[in-house]
């Protein structure tokens, strides 16, 4: 199976973003690991796992005897060993089978099926690494209620950004038929401004298509909200969470 291409960078600075975003969805992803999975004797795999945010939650909430972070990106993973001292990781590609620790109680993906051509067919396949009474748990974007203005225009220059890589920004769309929930992600527009410009600033220095006035006046939009100017309000981000058992 072939992968797309990862639109949000693996280096120090998009560490940085990915510890906003962990920070932001720490509480529902810890509920629903705490409610939907529980404590996991087995392996247990992250897949995507970037820096090792999750790759903690995991070991927090799930306390598998096992533990394996797999990712493409050797810096990450530098970092998500320091973070994880017990867990091993995996430098490799999420659709490469068997995945590590197979067959394993828990296989979980956070924010991972967007920037993969065929959401629903990963999940299945995953599910072929999981033993007997185990589980595949997965969080993906369904939908993102943002007020107009440069909330929303990063929105959909992310969503274009995500598709021109071949994946699907709001994976979680395609989960419905395995059922599960939604749960809204809020935080601040500050906030959220905050996070898209990392990406807003990557994009104006690698060869993308999109304009460079563009980029420029969403960065100056997004500058004047972190600093608590220009339109109040939040962004929430809307994700499924889905728990498909073996």
């Amino acid at each position: 199976m072939k992968s797309s291409r990862y639109s949000f960078g693996d280096d120090r600075r998009s560490s940085e973003r990915m510890e906003l975003v962990a920070a932001a969805y720490e509480p529902v992803s810890r509920a629903f690991l705490g409610s939907e999975v529980g404590r996991v004797d087995g392996a247990a795999v992250d897949l995507g796992c970037g820096p090792g945010f999750s790759t903690r939650l995991i070991a927090e909430v799930c306390r598998p005897g096992r533990l394996f972070g797999v990712d493409r990106g050797d810096e990450s993973l530098r970092e998500a060993r320091t973070r994880n001292p017990g867990a091993t990781f995996v430098v490799r590609d999420v659709l490469e089978q068997p995945l590590p620790g197979a067959p394993a109680s828990l296989v979980y993906a956070r924010l991972l099926l967007a920037h993969l051509p065929d959401p629903v067919t990963h999940v299945r396949a995953w599910l072929n690494d999981v033993a007997p009474g185990g589980c595949v748990a997965v969080e993906d974007l369904e939908d993102i209620e943002a007020p107009p203005g440069p909330l929303r225009d990063y929105e959909d220059l992310s969503a274009a950004m995500v598709r021109s890589a071949g994946g699907v920004m709001y994976a979680g769309r395609d989960l419905v038929d395995f059922g599960g929930s939604v749960r809204p992600v809020t935080v601040p527009a500050a906030v959220a401004a905050r996070i898209y410009l990392f990406n807003v600033r990557r994009w104006a220095v690698e060869s993308v298509p999109v304009d460079g006035a563009v980029l420029a006046e969403l960065d100056r939009a997004l500058t004047e909200l972190t600093a608590g100017r220009g339109s109040a309000g939040s962004v929430s981000w809307l994700v499924r969470q889905v728990v498909l058992r073996a």
